[in-house]
């Protein structure tokens, strides 16, 4: 009946769908979190499927990050132009396709174009997550942006407990292949040993390794069952969204973020003109794009970091450092649902820098040789990152006008940061030592910090600009008005 009266009056229903809109922004969240986990985990299965190298296998990620990037663009002029909801279920219907066909693929170029297509697909989803939300909530999508992004970081890890049982190719073993072990037993011999070897020694090792190989081979098929459960979920989800885009598809109730009370208000109380527009988004990217950067190399260096530098840590303690930056990530995140609530966006940055470049100078100056150093610098490394990129999406969702285009392109400084920046940090640690990359990362933070500085002050300002000629408009209006009255008054008498 409320739902009637609502039509009937033509108001928005956004806020009677707005818990199961929310609920399933953030299952497509999840599913994000999974996707983005799941490739990573599983390279070395990927690399003995279609049987190349490791540097070859790699860039299969890299078309995926090549893939997000051209998805992050195109998919902003879709969300402009297409019901939301029947674009972001088609999206998470065609990713979820995708994805369980990639423990199939058999042919290295055959699997580069696939990990293209499902990374196209996978920028369609992270766009309409950023892009719905703010539609849905305006102001008010502070939580939710943390909430989504924290279900993105429990999906990375709901990955490594899930695929971790269905590995018989893990880093522990030498180049990922066990028949290796049996054959370096021959190659490693002595001249003394190789003359005393005889050829019934030989031939049982022979055998020996084509069985290790056979059973490898057979073992390896089982990573098709993370990835089916994988493209499941997203399929699920994709069934909600189509479910929303039918609940919604009425000529009433079709493109809803336009009648949203919050997207309405939102609007009204923006002060925007075109060169302050311009102006402030192409600051933002360079900021978007700098701590992007410096999350990119964190994230990909730490490992390699921790087993090459001084504290010369082995692969256990490596990978506990790692869980225990991604801990420090998650907790963030889940605090920051709460705390965006009492704290400005601008606040939270302020934290979250101040944060990154103390965590940033401390791993500098002793994180080559201190090992309690270097965990306390990636615990507070991964606070401070946790709540920095929503928290960002936020503040500019209060300073400019967000579109689906404008959505995109935070997304395309966020996938040229990943794809370029460690590029770069591979050429000065080969041209340097690996010291150099807390170095470039506390230049990094410093950058990111400055970045946002000029970005507070510049929307300040043309803020009171805005306001200003707002204001001269206003006045002029009404002083007009009067004219046209005194006049009316001469003209009567």
């Amino acid at each position: 009946m409320e739902e009637k009266k609502r039509m009937e009056n033509n108001e928005s229903p956004v806020p009677y769908l707005r818990r199961t809109r929310t609920a399933a922004i953030l299952l497509s969240s999840l599913c994000w979190g999974l996707g983005i986990s799941i490739p990573g985990l599983s390279l070395l299965e990927l690399q003995r499927q279609v049987g190349v190298s490791l540097q070859e296998i790699t860039l299969s990620l890299t078309a995926r990050s090549i893939g997000h990037l051209i998805g992050s663009f195109a998919s902003g002029f879709c969300y402009d132009r297409i019901e939301n909801h029947f674009v972001l279920a088609s999206a998470l219907f065609a990713a979820g396709t995708v994805g369980g066909f990639i423990p199939w693929v058999q042919d290295y170029n055959f699997l580069l174009m696939t990990m293209a297509i499902w990374g196209l697909f996978t920028g369609y989803i992270d766009t309409g997550n950023n892009f719905m939300t703010l539609g849905l909530w305006g102001k008010k999508a502070g939580p939710v942006l943390q909430a989504g992004n924290m279900l993105v970081a429990a999906g990375g890890l709901v990955v490594s407990l899930v695929v971790g049982p269905f590995l018989t190719i893990t880093p522990d073993s030498p180049k990922g292949n066990l028949s290796d072990v049996m054959t370096s037993t021959v190659y490693n011999q002595s001249a003394e040993d190789l003359a005393t070897l005889n050829i019934t020694d030989y031939n049982r090792l022979a055998i020996q390794e084509d069985y290790y190989s056979d059973q490898i081979e057979k073992a390896t098929s089982l990573i098709w069952i993370p990835y089916s459960i994988m493209s499941g979920i997203f399929i699920l989800v994709s069934c909600m969204y189509f479910g929303l885009y039918a609940r919604l598809s009425d000529r009433i109730m079709i493109n809803t973020d336009e009648k949203d009370p919050a997207m309405k208000q939102h609007f009204t109380e923006t002060n925007e003109t075109l060169h302050f527009r311009i102006l402030l988004l192409g600051i933002l990217f360079t900021y978007l794009f700098v701590y992007a950067g410096n999350e990119a190399i964190f994230l990909g260096f730490l490992y390699t970091f921790a087993m090459t530098s001084d504290v010369e840590f082995s692969p256990q303690i490596a990978s506990l450092l790692t869980t225990a930056f991604w801990g420090g990530f998650v907790l963030s995140r889940g605090v920051a649902i709460l705390i965006s609530r009492i704290l400005h966006p601008r606040t939270m940055l302020i934290i979250d820098l101040s944060g990154c470049t103390l965590a940033a100078l401390l791993l500098s100056l002793w994180g080559n040789s201190s090992g309690v150093v270097l965990f306390c610098g990636a615990i507070l490394m991964g606070i401070s990152m946790g709540s920095a990129w929503p928290a960002a999406v936020t503040w500019a969702e209060r300073n400019v006008r967000i579109n689906g285009k404008v959505t995109g392109l935070f997304l395309v400084a966020l996938s040229l940061a990943h794809l370029l920046f460690p590029w770069i940090m591979g050429i000065i640690i080969a041209m340097y030592t690996i010291r150099s990359l807390m170095y470039f990362l506390l230049f990094l933070c410093i950058a990111s910090f400055l970045t946002f500085t000029i970005l507070q002050i510049v929307a300040s300002k043309c803020r009171n600009i805005g306001n200003c000629e707002n204001k001269s408009e206003k006045i002029y209006k009404i002083v007009a008005r009067e004219m046209i009255d005194i006049r009316k008054e001469i003209y009567d008498v």
